[in-house]
């Protein structure tokens, strides 16, 4: 039984090929961008074509954050999150991330989530927050469905864990973005 709420962003677990893979976007972060955005922070292109962290509420979604790396004063940095207000060389920055709208996802839910639920759209939690120490994600997906409003992301199913059931207090889930904001070819 999920009793414990240690939600850990959305994490790509399965793609229909086999391989989960992993796109990157020079200077995909704009230099000095004031949120930090963690490792399995669902992410969407903002209008001047860099990634920011998705909104809770119904949003659009292209992946998730999977690191960066960038040289500042002649520094090499490689991180798994984005610090907040960081600054870098233009040209130097490289965004790592998800892109594919068949990528399965796991991520808690705040709450109990019951069998009935299975296939309903759901939004996030919380804003994009995390640990500078680990460099992980540390948002959930709400428990509440949003019924016959669209939302970012789809039920697809139960994360297959032996303490883990429809219904727990925190209930794993496996999602799949349902409002892709990228082209699907």
């Amino acid at each position: 039984m999920t009793t414990t709420a240690s939600p850990f962003g959305l994490r790509p677990v399965s793609h229909p090929s086999g391989t989960v893979r992993m796109d990157q976007l020079t200077d995909g972060i704009l230099s000095a961008y004031g949120t930090a955005i963690y490792t399995n922070t669902p992410i969407k292109r903002d209008t001047n074509g860099t990634l920011i962290p998705c909104t809770t509420g119904a949003d659009v979604s292209i992946g998730v954050f999977a690191g960066c790396e960038f040289t500042a004063s002649s520094k090499r940095f490689v991180l798994p999150y984005w610090p907040a207000a960081q600054t870098y060389d233009a040209g130097t920055m490289i965004a790592y991330y998800t892109s594919d709208p068949l990528i399965t996802y796991e991520a808690q839910a705040d709450g109990a989530v019951p069998l009935t639920e299975n296939g309903e759209s759901i939004n996030l939690a919380n804003a994009s927050q995390g640990s500078v120490y680990t460099g992980q994600s540390t948002q959930a997906i709400t428990a509440t469905t949003t019924g016959a409003t669209a939302g970012t992301f789809q039920i697809i199913g139960l994360a297959p864990y032996d303490d883990n059931d429809w219904g727990d207090a925190y209930t794993t889930l496996r999602v799949r973005i349902s409002s892709y904001q990228g082209v699907i070819a």
